[in-house]
């Protein structure tokens, strides 16, 4: 396949956060090339099991990557998870103020998921995530006056929800 997008990642740590979310899609209908990545989580250190709440996530949109972190400033306007649904709305900072606010919705209700490996306690891995790859998100992306810059569906995009 020659022109195609992917997405990869690495975990150099060796135990997961005891939450977190996480989705990416590079499959949207109405906008080919755009990409989303979000990942939210309770991190943990190898303080005396201290953890921190953080948060990273991207879109690619028309050459434009517009982030969205705990590092940038960024924000959490709304944050639902249940079984049937996850929805998370968050507005970018720059130098001071936010130019962009993103609202994101996956739909959990009959999404396939498989169980995959994970390390536990430091020690050993385990059956521990369960993972979706063909779940479907609804994105709109608006500018700070409100206007909407994109409104699209994206699909077969990867979904972990768990804690």
């Amino acid at each position: 396949m020659d022109g195609g997008r992917g997405y990869t990642e690495k975990d150099f740590g060796r135990s997961f956060p005891s939450l977190w979310v996480w989705i990416q899609t590079n499959s949207f209908r109405k906008n080919p090339g755009t990409s989303l990545f979000v990942s939210l989580a309770r991190i943990p250190t190898p303080f005396f099991g201290i953890e921190f709440p953080g948060f990273t996530a991207a879109i690619w949109h028309n050459g434009e990557l517009i982030p969205f972190a705990t590092w940038s400033g960024a924000a959490f306007d709304d944050i639902r998870i249940s079984k049937e649904e996850v929805y998370i709305a968050m507005r970018s900072a720059r130098h001071g103020r936010s130019k962009y606010r993103v609202e994101i919705s996956v739909d959990r209700r009959n999404v396939p998921e498989v169980l995959l490996y994970a390390p536990v306690n430091f020690t050993r891995m385990e059956p521990f995530v369960w993972e979706a790859l063909r779940a479907t998100v609804h994105m709109r992306l608006l500018d700070d006056k409100g206007n909407v810059i994109l409104d699209d569906m994206g699909d077969y995009a990867g979904l972990e929800v768990h804690g």
